[in-house]
């Protein structure tokens, strides 16, 4: 299958359509307040809210929230504004303040974590709270709807109040003997940061949030020259590197926030070269000459990639081999994301064939010593797993060892066990 293939199938699956909706929405945010952050020279504060935001979310997970957002956002808010007070106290600096929150913060989430913790991968955890591994695409449909809302407000913010927070990103002064209320104009403003750095946990880690937010903005500086054309360029740019990195993890089973990062140093990286060009440029007929030579090698490459599909050999001739999802042709990232999504919810599967590949598992119910047989997956970093269970059907004699790699196939079912409803691989058979 190619990579076109693959995209096509990966699209299919709620959970990435919701992760590139959010995920776009969410760089949307961080864009349009990352010129003035940057600025203001305010990027240090930002990355001691995201610390700050991981010790909350830590202190969610142990206590089982049902939306972890909802413990976090208003815990941020109160560290933001707990960080505006303290920067107007002589006592204690503003640097050192977001020093004893950033570190204080990640030391209580990691110690919860760990000692109040129920989860049996407190690494794969913290590894994708920190770096934005797979967040992005394990929300439920209440965070999908959670972060449109606050996405979107912050977005009316923006666009409402433009002139006063063009005001006071370049003279607090002037906008204070205009008749606003420069206090109450930060205070909100901070408030309005620290939604975004809750919205951007689930995107890239906490601890990549501060780049998401400078590094589109830098770039846009280096190519525009008024606040607002740098705004716009920077949101383009935002919205461009978050799609092709969601898209490129998902295709190629990188860490998600890793890879939206990466996307955006390399847009900072030909935003600061193409500076360096035009710059040195002499006339308008030179820039133009670039600018279509440029344009004209893009089009070039991109006429030559389109190659004939080759002929698809889907040859079934059994109704019983029909396979509703084949997980057996995807990367390891994202099989692991699709098992962990029909645990979440089985509904959206009920009465599907399902084929997929992994680790072969045996677990014992601790009430009432039933074993039960699983099909393990990880994602390519081997820092998360998730199992779905199968029961063979009649005449399958194969009993695999435990670990042994096995690809199962069978119809995916709701099943009631203690209370919870379970998606099971009923007659399934070992391939």
């Amino acid at each position: 299958m190619n990579t076109w293939d693959s995209l096509r199938l990966y699209l299919d699956y709620p959970f990435v359509q919701y992760a590139l909706v959010t995920g776009t929405l969410i760089a949307l945010c961080s864009s349009l307040l990352g010129v003035t952050l940057v600025l203001k020279r305010f990027s240090l504060i930002v990355d001691g809210l995201s610390h700050g935001a991981f010790g909350a979310l830590g202190i969610a997970t142990v206590l089982k929230l049902f939306s972890p957002m909802m413990f976090v956002l208003p815990v941020t808010i109160l560290c933001a504004v707990s960080l505006l007070c303290t920067s107007r106290n002589s006592r204690i600096r503003g640097d050192a303040s977001i020093a004893m929150l950033s570190v204080g913060s990640l030391a209580i989430g990691y110690m919860v974590l760990n000692v109040f913790g129920s989860s049996s991968n407190v690494s794969g955890d913290v590894c994708s709270t920190l770096f934005g591994s797979t967040s992005i695409l394990t929300l439920t449909p209440f965070d999908v709807w959670l972060c449109v809302i606050l996405s979107l407000g912050v977005v009316v913010f923006f666009i409402l109040f433009y002139e006063r927070i063009f005001a006071l990103t370049f003279d607090e002064t002037y906008a204070r003997a205009s008749g606003i209320r420069v206090g109450l104009c930060n205070l909100v403003l901070a408030i309005v940061v620290a939604i975004i750095i809750v919205l951007a946990m689930n995107l890239v880690g906490s601890l990549l949030i501060s780049a998401l937010i400078v590094f589109p903005a830098l770039a846009a500086m280096r190519i525009c020259r008024s606040f607002l054309s740098v705004t716009i360029c920077s949101a383009v740019l935002s919205v461009g590197c978050a799609l092709s990195g969601m898209l490129v993890a998902i295709v190629a089973g990188t860490p998600v926030g890793s890879t939206i990062v990466t996307a955006d140093i390399i847009a900072f990286l030909i935003c600061a070269a193409a500076s360096i060009l035009i710059n040195h440029l002499r006339t308008r007929k030179a820039t133009l000459a670039l600018l279509s030579a440029l344009a004209f090698l893009t089009i070039g490459c991109g006429s030559e990639k389109k190659p004939e599909p080759p002929p698809q050999e889907h040859v079934q001739t059994k109704e019983e081999d029909k396979v509703d999802l084949d997980l057996s042709l995807v990367n390891p990232r994202m099989v692991y994301m699709q098992v962990f999504y029909m645990m979440q919810q089985p509904q959206a599967y009920d009465g599907q064939t399902i084929r997929l590949k992994g680790t072969y598992a045996v677990t014992i119910n601790k009430t009432t010593k039933e074993r039960h047989t699983n099909c393990n997956v990880s994602d390519s970093m081997g820092c998360c797993s998730a199992m779905i269970r199968f029961n063979l059907a009649d005449g399958q004699k194969k009993q695999p060892r435990n670990g042994e790699v096995i690809t199962v196939r069978g119809k995916f079912e709701i099943i009631e066990e203690n209370g919870a409803k379970l998606g099971v691989l009923q007659n399934a058979v070992l391939e």
